[in-house]
């Protein structure tokens, strides 16, 4: 995940980033206020696959009524792998860092610019846990 943030960083899209610790309830939350055009959920064993936070997160809209928009989910790591839950609709597997930019690059750019913060600043190109 911290490759992954930091090759995002290297081509200007903003990315916010949370640990494992934290709670899907505070996942959920900081992408409806956030809007990012991109989760990314990483699971390193089939135990940490969680396929209920990751159905919780596809099903997020944020944004005004009549203008609502959702994040892609994009799952990383080996947990997510055979045999793990079942694959949440609205997601994607990736499958390295290489292929994960190269998604992530396509997400962003066929997507309308997501709404500022309260602060005007741009919303997140990829918010991961």
């Amino acid at each position: 995940m911290e490759a992954l943030a930091a090759a995002l960083g290297e081509r200007a899209l903003p990315v916010r980033m949370f640990g494992a610790a934290l709670p899907a309830d505070a996942l959920c939350e900081a992408v409806r206020r956030t809007g990012p055009r991109a989760v990314v959920l990483w699971a390193q064993s089939r135990t940490t696959a969680d396929a209920a936070p990751a159905r919780a997160v596809a099903g997020i809209e944020w944004g005004l009524r009549g203008a609502r928009g959702h994040s892609a989910l994009l799952l990383a790591g080996p947990g997510w792998g055979a045999g793990a839950a079942a694959q949440p609709t609205r997601t994607e597997r990736l499958f390295g860092l290489r292929s994960g930019l190269a998604v992530i690059e396509s997400v962003v750019a066929l997507r309308a610019p997501a709404p500022g913060n309260a602060a005007g600043r741009a919303a997140p190109a990829a918010c991961g846990s």
